[in-house]
């Protein structure tokens, strides 16, 4: 053994990594489960049976419930996307419309997304929980050796990373994903690679999450002021960016549309929540049902490192290396109490900055330890981490994993869905109150008028506050059924309330059984037509106050040119849509109309009539249109926000850029021969 580490220094830390998905989640691995928090879907009507004999089991963690309904969700309409060989861009499924690629959550390049390119949802799930905890301990270890540890350090940095608490609480979110780059751009700046500098913040940036980008560039930046000082770090960082560009331009653009920062302000660490740095789970637990609510969330209060891992960290302060990852520990806990200026999470640096214990754990050892001692001291480590981190996570069956939704939404999806999205019935549902959650429509097939999605673009939210001026962010409830002229513009086919509504002549109700109060709409408009006498609107917020007493005829259009007779039929029309960013029609209008698409109006859309491009107009204050004349017409809507554009541009420098620093170190290497 002694000469095979010499050989392989590595050699434990990487079998231990291997195994790592194994060790913590062997349900998973070796009984065929998966590590998921679909449970949740079990308390949601949409999945809940209508007999209580054949309804599934209850929530092991009820404050789970996010990687269930928004991420699956996002995930779902990113890979279609990918499949099909195109950019996800346009979400055709929340708030009439939304950007998809733009909201950062939908991780198109994140391997947790690409591994459901080329295997089974089941086996993919749990490939990138591993991928998540492998690759995050990995980069772990390769950091904790440049910092002097032997191999037996760095496969105590492989157990204490793997089971650090800001990975375990976030497994199934973007924030792990996001983090587990962290390691690598760290070790990359340690080696002052450039070229791995920038690949590692491509990577980051891939995760999907902002705050924990952000947060991982902090740490990155704050390792190079203390270790390095050279010019691989900022220009890898400035190559990175550019590479990255196709994914952070179009948020970036969307940030600017939106009023999310305007209304976030950052949040702190409650002091008592430090207790859970002297053991786990001190406050208690929600999947125990013990947590005693201290602080902004449970979630953000996960600080133990596991006692050996502490122990061993402590441990480490005897050498310079130890005391200066506490030290930049200290800084992270004292920021994630007390903040800074600006909008962020701040309470989850303290989570985040136990990973830096977990270093200091792997320098407790010396250099030169034998494998019996390492070996204990591994072992110490894995097991007093599993154990803080037993209740953060559960593994399923797998016939609980992404389940089919009830019959009662096959039939709704059937009555109303856009499945395809040309057919004659294709519409939206509208859920009140708590039925049929924000984003869960999409993993049923249905287009919901609602939404759960950060950042939201400020057009977004005045069609939220027209339906319910409650404004509550973000999930944007609405309690009420909103005016029926809105309802039919926005082409609602469908209400789901999870009690029943009084008496209104457009609300019939569904003569299917269902758990909730079901109301079909047959006043709803098709989902475009020709309107032969729109009416003028001087603004947004004009034009929905004037569609909640309007009629199909005469839509309120803002900045409508020319006069318009005051009455008239309404043409239905029937769209394709190839893509969710293209919709094509052909109309034969008798006389000048406005051609109304119930979809979502946003920056980035733009239309053409005939092949030549044509203004885009904003009917109703929230969906578009386009002037046609008489005789027969091909429109098409595409979608190409700007931000996507710039993000393009900017990526292919990036690459460019890369290709040309990797043939400029290759020469160098061959004359150094």
């Amino acid at each position: 053994m002694p000469g095979a580490l010499r050989r392989h220094p590595l050699l434990p830390a990487l079998l231990l990594a291997l195994l790592l998905p194994a060790l913590l989640f062997p349900e998973a691995w070796l009984a065929g489960g998966v590590v998921s928090a679909d449970d949740h879907l079990s308390v949601h009507s949409a999945f809940a049976a209508t007999s209580e004999e054949e309804a599934p089991g209850g929530v092991r963690h009820p404050h789970l419930s996010d990687p269930a309904l928004q991420f699956a969700a996002l995930r779902l309409r990113t890979v279609q996307g990918l499949a099909a060989g195109r950019a996800p861009l346009w979400n055709p499924d929340l708030f009439g419309g939304a950007p998809l690629l733009a909201d950062m959550s939908s991780q198109p390049l994140s391997p947790v997304t690409l591994l459901r390119l080329v295997a089974p949802e089941d086996l993919a799930q749990d490939l990138g929980v591993a991928w998540i905890l492998a690759w995050t301990a990995l980069g772990s270890a390769l950091l904790v050796r440049r910092l002097g540890a032997g191999p037996w350090g760095a496969a105590v940095a492989v157990a204490a990373a793997g089971t650090a608490p800001y990975t375990h609480a976030w497994l199934l979110h973007p924030q792990a994903a996001t983090f587990a780059w962290v390691p690598w751009l760290c070790w990359a700046v340690e080696r002052s690679r450039g070229i791995a500098v920038a690949l590692c913040v491509a990577g980051l940036v891939a995760g999907g999450h902002p705050g924990s980008i952000s947060n991982g560039l902090a740490l990155a930046a704050g390792w190079w002021l203390l270790r390095r000082r050279d010019a691989a770090g900022p220009l890898g960082l400035a190559l990175g960016l550019l590479l990255s560009a196709p994914l952070w331009a179009p948020f970036v653009e969307l940030l600017r549309q939106s009023t999310d920062l305007a209304h976030r302000r950052g949040n702190t660490l409650a002091p008592v929540q430090l207790l859970d740095l002297l053991w786990p789970g001190w406050l208690g637990h929600p999947a125990r049902n013990d947590w005693t609510g201290q602080g902004m969330a449970w979630i953000d209060g996960q600080l133990h490192p596991g006692l050996a891992t502490l122990g061993l960290a402590l441990a480490a302060l005897r050498s310079r290396a130890g005391r200066g990852l506490w030290a930049a520990w200290a800084l992270a806990v004292g920021v994630a109490l007390v903040g800074v200026p600006g909008p962020g999470n701040h309470a989850r640096l303290a989570s985040e900055a136990a990973w830096l214990l977990a270093l200091a754990a792997g320098l407790a050892l010396p250099r030169h330890a034998r494998w019996k001692g390492g070996g204990a001291a591994v072992l110490a480590v894995l097991l007093t981490g599993a154990w803080a981190r037993r209740d953060d996570q559960g593994v399923l069956p797998a016939e609980r994993h992404d389940p089919p939704p009830a019959a009662w939404v096959t039939a709704l999806r059937a009555e109303v869905g856009c499945d395809p999205p040309d057919g004659p019935r294709c519409g939206r549902v509208l859920g009140l109150a708590h039925a049929l959650q924000p984003d869960l429509p999409t993993r049923l097939g249905l287009r919901d008028l609602r939404g759960y999605d950060l950042p939201v673009a400020a057009h977004t939210e005045q069609l939220m506050a027209a339906l319910d001026p409650r404004l509550v962010r973000p999930w944007f409830p609405v309690q009420d059924p909103p005016p029926a002229p809105l309802l039919d513009l926005a082409g609602v086919r469908a209400l789901v309330s999870p009690w029943p509504i009084a008496a209104r002549a457009d609300l019939v109700p569904w003569d299917q059984p269902a758990p909730d109060a079901v109301y079909l709409r047959p006043s709803a408009a098709p989902r475009a037509w020709l309107a032969p006498a729109p009416r003028a609107a001087s603004s947004p917020e004009q034009a929905l106050a004037m569609a909640a007493t309007g009629s199909l005829d005469r839509p309120p259009v803002e900045g409508l040119p020319g006069a318009w007779p005051h009455s008239g039929e309404i043409t239905p029309l029937s769209p394709h849509e190839p893509a969710p960013e293209q919709v094509e029609l052909e109309v034969a209008p008798p006389a000048p109309a406005v051609l109304v698409l119930a979809d979502a109006w946003a920056p980035g859309w733009q239309v053409e009539v005939d092949g030549r491009p044509a203004p885009l107009l904003r009917v109703a204050g929230a969906f578009r249109g386009v002037q046609v004349g008489p005789g027969d017409r091909r429109v098409v809507f595409r979608y190409q926000p700007a931000g996507w554009t710039t993000g393009l541009r900017l990526g292919g420098l990036g690459l460019f850029l890369l290709v040309v620093a990797a043939l400029w170190r290759r020469p160098a290497s061959i004359s150094s021969r």
